[in-house]
Formats: structure tokens, sequence, C-alpha cells
């Protein structure tokens, strides 16, 4: 969902109202760093859908 908003909050809903956005930052957290790690502890993701979705958050911050 884009809001088209300069407000912080509308941005980070933007960003984090991804799907695995917020799993992903989780398997950040908790010390994975390598793409396997990553998606072991994920589980149900494509490989091509976490490669997008983890470039897709290095982009944006």
């Amino acid at each position: 969902m884009r809001y088209g908003q300069f407000c912080p909050i509308a941005k980070a809903t933007e960003i984090l109202g991804e799907r695995w956005t917020i799993l992903i930052i989780r398997e950040l957290l908790m010390g994975g760093r390598r793409f396997n790690e990553l998606q072991r502890g994920l589980g149900d993701i494509s490989p091509a859908l976490l490669s997008g979705g983890s470039g897709g958050s290095k982009r944006m911050g």
C-alpha cells in the first residue's frame, strides 16, 4: 500500500507493510547474516522472494 505522504508513520507503514519485511528484520536482529540462515529461519519464503525482499530493504535504508 502506498500513501504518498511525507509522514514518518505513513512511510514506515509503506516499508513495513510488506508481508515478509518484519520477518526478515526479525531474522537479522536474531543474528542471521547469510542468505541460507535467513531462508532457514523464514521457512516458506522462496529464494527469489528473499533476495528481492532483502535487497529492497537495503535500498530503503
